[in-house]
């Protein structure tokens, strides 16, 4: 039996996104690096060329409307982590992942805005002069998440 506190799993989404190929490239990425499933909160798009792997046909997808309408349905025992440049979010680097978690990515112009930030039970950032774009964010999160590194 499959037991929802035990097993490992993680989604991934972009809230607002500013273009449909940012999501596409962040779709595939999700496909290959172990996204349980993907999802979009404001904007929604359709199929993207960008996405060749054909992702949002092999794992879940979801939209919400609403911030309020994706946070109620977050699943049962998930932490929502939100990748964000703010001094408050802890480095990548050493950050340990939770086993089961929801990530959340902003616009590349607007980002997260505070009242998102204050519902997320993380706040993650790396390294970066300047902010990257989404697609890439994204990828650099689900990548390090792959790395053998202890889970919270």
């Amino acid at each position: 039996m499959n037991d929802n506190f035990i097993n490992e799993y993680f989604g991934i989404g972009i809230q607002n996104g500013k273009t449909p190929e940012n999501l596409g490239v962040l779709w595939r990425s999700a496909q290959n690096l172990g996204a349980t499933f993907i999802f979009t909160i404001g904007n929604r798009y359709a199929k993207q060329a960008c996405d060749t792997h054909d992702a949002v046909k092999a794992i879940p997808y979801f939209h919400y409307d609403t911030f309020e309408a994706f946070f109620e349905n977050l699943p049962k025992g998930a932490r929502l982590v939100g990748v964000e440049l703010d001094d408050k979010a802890s480095d990548l680097e050493t950050f340990e992942h939770p086993r089961r978690c929801v990530y959340l990515l902003g616009a590349e112009d607007h980002g997260l805005s505070k009242k998102v930030m204050a519902k997320c039970h993380h706040l993650v950032k790396f390294k970066s002069i300047k902010s990257l774009n989404v697609a890439v964010a994204g990828t650099i999160i689900m990548y390090d998440r792959n790395l053998p590194k202890p889970r919270s």
